[in-house]
């Protein structure tokens, strides 16, 4: 038995150390693309900060629901071989139970919860398609997000 919970800590760890750090450089790429972006295009700067505004507010929702998970069903994060296994978890497979519960205990959740509906369909697109174009071409964007497709590959051979 000792050794069964020695095994799932050790699991709980490796998982959780990994989904945060992928958080952490997702933050970062995202980040890296706003500025990139409001540098190439500042003549619409306000509709890219909301977008990018609304990209972190979206990654702040799934570590504090990832966090929840691993506080209230740690048997089910463990389970997760892949970093896609638990953004399923958390964005497909999130229930009204999972909501009402980290609703009721989480005041951060409710105002990113706000942020995020306040943001939403705020901003046309279509409009933003050249500076996304432009960012899709700028070499720092690109050794960055090569660097992070690596990362999330080994990251998911850790997982695995």
């Amino acid at each position: 038995m000792k050794r069964m919970d020695e095994q799932k800590r050790v699991r709980t760890e490796a998982v959780s150390k990994a989904y945060r750090e992928y958080l952490e450089w997702a933050k970062s790429l995202l980040t890296l693309a706003a500025t990139c972006s409001i540098k190439q295009s500042p003549e619409q700067e306000p509709e890219l900060r909301n977008v990018f505004r609304l990209q972190i507010l979206y990654s702040d929702r799934e570590a504090l629901r990832f966090e929840y998970l691993l506080r209230n069903c740690t048997s089910e994060i463990t389970k997760c071989r892949s970093l896609s296994d638990i953004n399923k978890r958390l964005l497909k497979d999130w229930r009204s139970l999972d909501e009402d519960g980290i609703t009721t205990g989480n005041s951060n959740y409710v105002t990113v919860s706000q942020g995020i509906a306040e943001l939403e369909g705020k901003t046309d697109s279509r409009a933003l398609d050249k500076p996304f174009q432009a960012l899709t071409q700028n070499p720092q964007y690109q050794k960055a997000r090569a660097a992070f497709a690596k990362r999330i590959e080994e990251l998911n051979k850790a997982l695995g």
